[in-house]
Parts: C-alpha cells; sequence; structure tokens
C-alpha cells in the first residue's frame, strides 16, 4: 500500500512539472506563430516601368518609386538602398498620395544623390536595386521587408 501511494505521488509530481513545461512550449509556438503570420503580411515591390527610372546626371540623382505590397503600414525611415551595392550619399523619401503614413498600396517615392553616379552610370544604364526597410509593428513585431530589381536609367 505504502509503494502505491508513494507511486501516485511520484507521478502525480512528474504530471504537474510536464504541464507546466508544455504550457511554456505552448505559449513559444503561440507567439512566434503570431510572429510568421504578420511576417506574410508585409511586403514592397519596385513600382512603376524598370525600364524608365528617373536619372538626373546634372544632379546626379536616381528617383525610385516602391509601392506598399502588404496589408499593414511600412516605416518611411529607416531604410537602405543599395545601387549596384553602392549606398548613396543622401536620399530623401515621401509617401504618394498621403505625404505621411506608407499605408498598403501608397508609394514612396525616393530620390537618392551620389555624385560618383555621374562617373560610372549613364543613359540607358542596367542597374541593381536593393531596398531593405521595416514594418510598424505588427502583432507586437517588426518585420523586414525586401525587394530587389534590375531596372534601366533614363536620362529625363
Amino acid at each position: 500500500m505504502i509503494m502505491l501511494i508513494t507511486a501516485l505521488l511520484i507521478s502525480g509530481g512528474a504530471s504537474a512539472v510536464l504541464i507546466g513545461q508544455w504550457s511554456e512550449v505552448l505559449s513559444v509556438a503561440q507567439l512566434e506563430d503570431r510572429a510568421s503570420l504578420g511576417e506574410s503580411q508585409v511586403g514592397v515591390a519596385i513600382a512603376g516601368d524598370p525600364a524608365m527610372v528617373a536619372y538626373d546626371t546634372n544632379l546626379s540623382t536616381i528617383t525610385l518609386y516602391f509601392v506598399n505590397t502588404g496589408e499593414h503600414a511600412l516605416e518611411t525611415s529607416p531604410y537602405e538602398i543599395r545601387i549596384n551595392g553602392d549606398a548613396p550619399t543622401s536620399s530623401s523619401a515621401s509617401v504618394l498620395p498621403s505625404g505621411t503614413s506608407w499605408e498598403p498600396g501608397y508609394l514612396l517615392e525616393v530620390t537618392l544623390t551620389n555624385t560618383s553616379w555621374n562617373t560610372t552610370l549613364s543613359d540607358g544604364d542596367d542597374v541593381a536595386v536593393f531596398f531593405i526597410g521595416i514594418s510598424e509593428s505588427v502583432n507586437s513585431h517588426t518585420h523586414s521587408v525586401t525587394t530587389y530589381a534590375e531596372v534601366r536609367l533614363h536620362v529625363a
């Protein structure tokens, strides 16, 4: 009888520990599910005609448009853009049409400047564009958004 009671107490204690651990695992899994759900709901793409990207040789500027393809707003800053792997020396951005919040379907107009482009780029050149930005908080998580494309410069 004593052995039976001892076995029941030990198995009851082990069950309590296992249930507690399972609860923690389930909680972490739910957090990860929420994070991955939000990640699939954010996106960005290059907008406009990729064969007619505005390049101003007088000002050494390239103007690009990015569209928010996701279901949630994106941050307009910080972001990083590379042209053939080179960072611009300066950039400015504005949201179209609102001017403030980069909502789904809205455009981010980005003007990039780098004086060294005058010696390396010309009309009709194909260049690689890489963009990385972040979303606003989705389910208490911030997600990165990226896009990459090859575009053709057009001197306006």
